[in-house]
């Protein structure tokens, strides 16, 4: 090609090249953290003795999610990638009807030896960890236009996976669910199946939830384990006649915008009371001769709006420690499952199969 302006030259080359520099230095990370003798031993065989290793076919899906694939043809495109599969000696790669015969055919045990798998790793990441460990549970909703997605309460068809995180966002296990199941639902189930992660000798020092989470089966649990929580509590009529019966002197400057107060409250079947830190945001409010004239849904709402309560059971640190510290979850969950769905391509689930979707391995490693 004649030079004219720019400094620069084209030649041909028969070297191989990919566009997947990035996944490949994942791949070569994944290999370095033993991760397929870990399938092998954990991850259910293949039905012929044969046939391809655990290993074979977890690792594809992983560098297929991983590079932006959203389907499980997906795998197809680091098959033909010879660059990749030379750099990482990838030898045999199963096709996508394979992976998907062997994802819905293990979906249940899959999913189990995964959390086994991420268990492995846990104490490497505790051995960071300084003082308390803290865990973090949310909801998060998946859309996916799948004919077996169940429609959610966001108005779309999808799933409602439960995730699990400690101290600096390690996922430290996940329930995925269905996208008609409530964020409320089995709960404590899922705190208890956080705790079985955990060596022996370890327990989780604190436990933070939003308000799907504000149970009495909860707090009753944290009581009996020793365990402290700090809960987005639900407004009902109740919390709203105590916030009412604080007294001017007793709220208390926050930030700018803020003043924070606190009264003892207890739930029907919780067996102690406990702290409720009420924070009142700074709005507009509303013209006094105008509440006769609002109905109480209408009240309420705004109320709701102005008020932001956290229930604690911890009697040591003041309201506005308590409040600092149940904010960061915001981090630790909420960020971390927006880098999930984003950073780890799991906004989109390949397979129509509840099971299969649960098993994929991008979600807990």
């Amino acid at each position: 090609m004649t030079q004219t302006i720019l400094n620069f030259k084209l030649q041909s080359t028969n070297e191989k090249l990919t566009p997947r520099t990035g996944v490949a230095i994942l791949g070569e990370y994944l290999k370095g953290m033993n991760l397929e003798r870990l399938c092998n031993e954990n991850l259910p065989k293949a039905k012929r003795n044969n046939g391809y290793s655990a290993f074979e076919f977890i690792y594809p899906l992983i560098l297929m999610l991983h590079s932006g694939g959203r389907v499980l043809d997906d795998t197809r495109e680091i098959k033909i990638d010879k660059a990749l599969r030379q750099l990482l000696k990838i030898e045999n790669i199963p096709t996508s009807n394979a992976i998907s015969k062997y994802l819905v055919k293990h979906g249940t045990n899959g999913e189990e030896g995964m959390r086994k798998i991420n268990k492995k790793y846990l104490p490497r990441y505790l051995k960071n960890i300084e003082g308390e460990i803290i865990l973090d549970i949310d909801a998060t909703f998946i859309e996916a236009h799948k004919n077996t997605a169940k429609w959610s309460y966001k108005d779309a068809p999808g799933y409602m996976p439960m995730v699990g995180h400690i101290n600096g966002g390690y996922a430290i296990d996940v329930d995925f669910r269905e996208g008609n199941e409530a964020p409320a639902n089995e709960n404590l189930e899922f705190l208890k199946q956080c705790e079985l992660q955990l060596p022996l000798g370890r327990k989780f020092d604190r436990f933070r939830a939003d308000s799907a989470s504000y149970q009495s089966e909860i707090f009753n649990y944290c009581e009996e384990k020793k365990i402290l929580f700090s809960v987005t509590a639900k407004k009902n009529t109740n919390v709203f006649e105590s916030i009412k019966n604080i007294k001017d002197e007793d709220w208390h400057a926050f930030s700018k915008r803020e003043k924070v107060a606190e009264f003892i409250h207890t739930m029907q079947d919780t067996d102690n009371a406990f702290r409720m830190i009420v924070i009142k945001k700074d709005i507009t409010p509303t013209l006094p001769t105008l509440e006769g004239y609002i109905g109480d849904e209408v009240m309420m709402q705004y109320q709701d709006e102005i008020y932001y309560c956290i229930a604690t059971n911890d009697n040591d640190l003041t309201p506005a420690e308590i409040i600092k510290l149940h904010r960061q979850r915001g981090e630790t969950s909420e960020n971390k499952i927006k880098e999930l769905k984003n950073g780890f391509n799991m906004s989109y689930l390949p397979s129509s199969n509840l099971e299969a979707n649960a098993f994929l391995p991008s979600r807990g490693t």
